[in-house]
Formats: C-alpha cells, structure tokens, sequence
C-alpha cells in the first residue's frame, strides 16, 4: 500500500501501469459527475460522491486483476487496510467483478482531502468508511491492471 498527497502520485509512475494516462485524464476533466471514465486496457476511473458508513460489522475487499487508487477530491474518509493473507474470503470470488469480500482484523487510517492511497491485489481495503461520524466525500477511484 501506499499513502500520499495526490500532487506526489505521479512519481510512483514507473512502478504503476496506466498511471500517467489516468493522471492526465483528470488533469482533463472539466466536471465531476459521479460516473466511470474509460481508459485503455480496460484501465476505468470511477467518480464517487456520498457519505462514508459506519466501519463496523463491515467486510473488507481485495482485487486479484486490478490495483485501486482512490483519491480524496472533498472531504474525508477513514479507510481499513490488513495484507490479504491474514484475512478470510466471505464467500466466493466474483472474477466478474473483480472483488472478493474478507473478514478478520483491520488497521485503520484516515486519507483527507487532497490524498489519495494505492492497494495492490494483496492489499484487503475497507473504503469509504468512518470509526465515529459520517463524513462526505468526493473521490476518483482508479481502476488499472496488474
């Protein structure tokens, strides 16, 4: 995992594939309408806005094809890391999705506005979450192949 201001992201390029393309794509944007803008690859960001949900009896999630980036452009949230290998899969894998859910112990960390972190696929994510108040958030979410 890594944890960063957004403005430092892009030295981590030569280590992360489809990073450069999905920077200068938001470098582009002129609106920020929840939604998915595709890349290449079938490399995607995703635009979200909402409120974060209470940590609390939630799973936490893994992907195996692609890494996540997600980017705090308003806002806050808390989010729960573990390395995959110390967690259990609830349920199947769906390999359409990409997504497997997990249970066991956390670590968590709060990303404010302005900071993004980067989850490779032995990295289990809890996003979007909050240990004590909701909080709003606006954030990218780069979806890119490993």
């Amino acid at each position: 995992m890594i944890v960063c201001p957004y403005k430092d992201l892009g030295r981590y390029a030569p280590i992360i594939p489809g990073l450069e393309e999905a920077m200068k794509a938001v470098e582009e944007m002129k609106e920020w309408v929840p939604g998915t803008i595709p890349l290449s690859d079938g490399n995607r960001i995703l635009v979200q806005e909402g409120q974060t949900k209470s940590a609390e009896g939630k799973l936490s999630e893994a992907h195996r094809e692609y890494l996540d980036i997600q980017y705090i452009v308003e806002g806050e949230e808390t989010m729960g890391w573990a390395p995959l290998e110390t967690l259990t899969l609830d349920g199947e894998f769906n390999t359409v999705k990409d997504k497997g859910m997990y249970a066991g112990k956390v670590d968590f960390m709060r990303i404010g506005q302005g900071y993004c972190y980067v989850v490779y696929p032995e990295d289990a994510h809890m996003p979007g979450v909050h240990l004590d108040a909701p909080h709003a958030f606006k954030k990218l979410v780069f979806k890119l192949k490993v």
